[in-house]
Formats: C-alpha cells, structure tokens, sequence
C-alpha cells in the first residue's frame, strides 16, 4: 500500500510542472485584430499562453500567434489585453494572464500607420472576463 500511495504521489509530482505550463483564460472579443501578421476574427476564445513565446486562441477557429518572450514589466495580477487602435483598426499589443505577459511586435500594417502623418493611434486595455 506504501508503494502505490509513493507512485501516486510521484506521478503528481512530475505532472505539476505540465500543467503549469499552460495558462488559459476565456474572452469575448468583439472586433477584428491583427497579432503579427494573423487576422483573427471576433469572437469568444481560449487563450492560452504556451511555453516559450507561442499563444493559442482556440475558437470557432484556432490560432497559434508567436509573441516575445515574457516581458516581467508587462505582468499583471488581472488577465487582460492590450490593443493598440488607429481608428477601426485594432492590433494586438500585449496579453497578460496569471502572472505571464507576452508581447507582440507591430505589425507591418501598424508601423505604416505610425509612420503616416495625422493617424492618431490610442492604447486601450481590454480586461478579460474570465469565466
């Protein structure tokens, strides 16, 4: 009976670090944005923050976005996402979940519109409800 309580215990414990690897939180999204060079339609979504720098929204479509590495500036103890908008257009800056922050770096359809005289680009924060 020892032996199995141990194995158990040992399987759970190897299986912790698994799990911790993936942070997922659900999101109403109800505009069309660009992350990198991906247009993700509206919707609700998973978003899963992967190991490394890959991030999943998985919906009535899945997408797998490649972000920075995680920036410990960007951390935030509530989930949200950062967007950055130049009129109807928005463009995903920043997602944070448990703890975890990716960045995205702008896409070339952003830098065109920063660099274009009189486009007045505003930073919303979107925070999630999670569910």
């Amino acid at each position: 009976m020892k032996k199995l309580g141990l194995t158990i215990f040992a399987v759970a414990v190897l299986a912790l670090p698994l799990c911790a690897q993936v942070s997922t939180v659900k999101v109403d999204i109800p505009f069309e944005f660009v992350a990198g060079n991906t247009t993700v339609a509206p919707g609700q979504y998973d978003v899963r923050l992967l190991s490394g720098s890959v991030v999943q929204l998985v919906g009535n479509d899945s997408y797998y976005l490649i972000a920075n590495p995680d920036d410990p500036s960007g951390r935030s103890d509530q989930a949200k996402l950062v967007f950055n908008r130049f009129g109807d257009q928005y463009f995903l800056s920043r997602i944070a979940i448990a703890s975890t922050s990716r960045d995205f770096a702008p896409s070339r359809t952003e830098r065109e519109l920063t660099k274009t005289a009189g486009a007045v680009r505003v930073r919303e924060e979107v925070v999630l409800a999670t569910r």
